[in-house]
């Protein structure tokens, strides 16, 4: 059940609609025709925050209720009351930075609310992730953002290499395992760093985007100078992560008022009132010297241009802010392939929530140039520890996502609400699905029995006790 027909709304519904029965609501009349024209969708008139509406359009069924309405307060309020009369889950869109107590773009049971997401802090964390992979081959988002999975080839310049083999290489604390000669190996197994490595790193997109830009990996003289255009909610937080850390160039921004307020926000920043669309301004501000750019205004055009100018005058890595669903296509097509959506954005999480309550595979992703695949697993079982995961051999588990971000150490006890991160060599991915299948569908026998005796059944192994957690074992029925 999708409320708000604005241009989330039925951006999020044209991409559900081919797996998911849909009711749309909306106050307007008007929005809900034009929604009827164009979707496949039931489509209702009236406001989500009365309960004769939710009730109407039969709540309690739903299987994910999204309360995407343009007001934050509007969207609580409905996801609350949708989530009080019975639907199985609900997220809420809230835009306002401020409503949220961590910088992720996501947040968990919320005034009784499965899910908040901010659109700009979840475009934030995807524009950190295209600045990552600049020193990186690759960098895949799991958990809805909230964990990133980078691949990094070691060179003969990278200070690992330079360990003298006389002692063992001091990994970086992200770094969980490491690709040598097309074999995955967890990295405790690994003690010396050789050239052509690829090591995986995986952790927070803030520690892995520090790791992949400081010193750990690649030599000082690598670093990243950035420039941003547009001082909204995006650029506030770009740059905050940015600036402390002497990745920021400067930040431009064209509302002089603005800059004022942002001079007062931002420490080790520097503010430059500008125009980011005015070639002769960028040009007498160097702004080619710098090797990435993010144009991140409110205007789509704005961006658009400042795109196009910046790759004119040298800049090498350009990612621009789209916020108009389907205007990616335009920039593409004139050169610019970095732009990032608010409304993608918004529909991967709410797709990763309506899937995650489904699959014990939530999403699989390929490692390129590598014969690894990065898969997230959630089991929904309560006590179950990583070592009874049924990985198929020469897996490594990387990481637990849930209320906080874990070791995937073999002993790590995990709840329902956990994923677990798991890097499983390629081929081997469909196995791992089958066992999975099959024992959810052990768990279902056992739980029905036990239903039908009262609780009496005694419950089973939950796999086999050799496990490792990465992989040892874990071919065994």
């Amino acid at each position: 059940m999708i409320i708000g027909a604005g241009e989330v709304g039925r951006h999020l519904a044209r991409s559900l609609q081919a797996d998911a029965d849909l009711i749309l609501i909306d106050s307007s009349a008007a929005a809900v025709s034009e929604a009827e024209d164009c979707l496949d969708a039931r489509a209702l008139v009236g406001d989500g925050t009365h309960r004769s509406v939710l009730a109407e359009a039969e709540v309690h069924k739903a299987e994910l209720v999204a309360a995407v309405t343009a007001i934050d307060s509007v969207n609580l309020v409905i996801a609350a009351l949708a989530k009080s009369m019975g639907a199985a889950q609900v997220v809420a869109r809230v835009d306002d930075p401020e409503f949220y107590v961590t910088s992720q773009g996501i947040e968990r049971q919320v005034l009784g609310i499965d899910a908040a997401v901010c659109a700009s802090r979840l475009v934030g964390v995807e524009l950190l992730r295209r600045l990552a992979e600049i020193r990186a081959r690759q960098v895949i988002p799991c958990a809805a953002g909230f964990v990133h999975i980078a691949s990094h080839v070691l060179g003969e310049d990278s200070p690992l290499v330079d360990t003298g083999r006389a002692r063992g290489t001091s990994w970086p604390k992200s770094v969980r395992a490491v690709v040598r000669a097309g074999s995955l190996r967890p990295v405790h197994q690994v003690e010396h760093a050789e050239v052509g490595d690829v090591v995986l790193l995986a952790g927070s997109p803030l520690t892995v985007f520090e790791e992949l830009l400081g010193r750990a990996l690649t030599p000082s003289s690598g670093t990243t100078e950035t420039t941003i255009v547009g001082g909204g909610d995006v650029g506030v937080q770009l740059a905050r992560l940015l600036g402390p850390r002497h990745l920021l160039d400067r930040l431009i921004e064209r509302d002089r008022a603005r800059c004022w307020a942002l001079a007062d926000q931002l420490d080790q920043v520097q503010i430059l009132h500008g125009d980011g669309t005015n070639l002769a301004f960028l040009r007498d501000e160097h702004v080619g010297r710098a090797d990435a750019l993010l144009a991140v205004t409110g205007s789509d055009e704005a961006n658009l241009m400042t795109s196009l100018l910046a790759r004119e005058l040298g800049v090498d890595h350009v990612f621009a802010l789209v916020h108009r669903p389907g205007y990616a296509g335009v920039y593409s097509h004139l050169g610019v392939s970095g732009t990032v959506s608010p409304h993608e954005t918004v529909v991967e999480v709410i797709t990763w929530l309506l899937r995650s309550r489904e699959a014990a595979l939530v999403g699989r992703a390929h490692l390129d140039g590598l014969p690894v695949e990065i898969v997230e697993l959630r089991l929904y079982e309560d006590g179950l520890k990583v070592a009874d995961l049924p990985l198929p051999t020469g897996s490594v588990a990387l990481l637990i996502a849930g209320a906080q971000l874990r070791e995937a150490k073999p002993r790590a006890v995990l709840s329902r609400e956990d994923h677990v991160i798991v890097a499983v060599p390629s081929g081997r991915v469909a196995k791992l699905e089958r066992d999975l299948r099959r024992r959810a569908r052990r768990a279902q026998g056992m739980a029905s029995l036990s239903s039908l005796t009262g609780g009496s059944i005694p419950s089973s192994s939950t796999g086999s006790s050799s496990g490792s957690g990465s992989g040892s074992g874990g071919d065994a029925e």
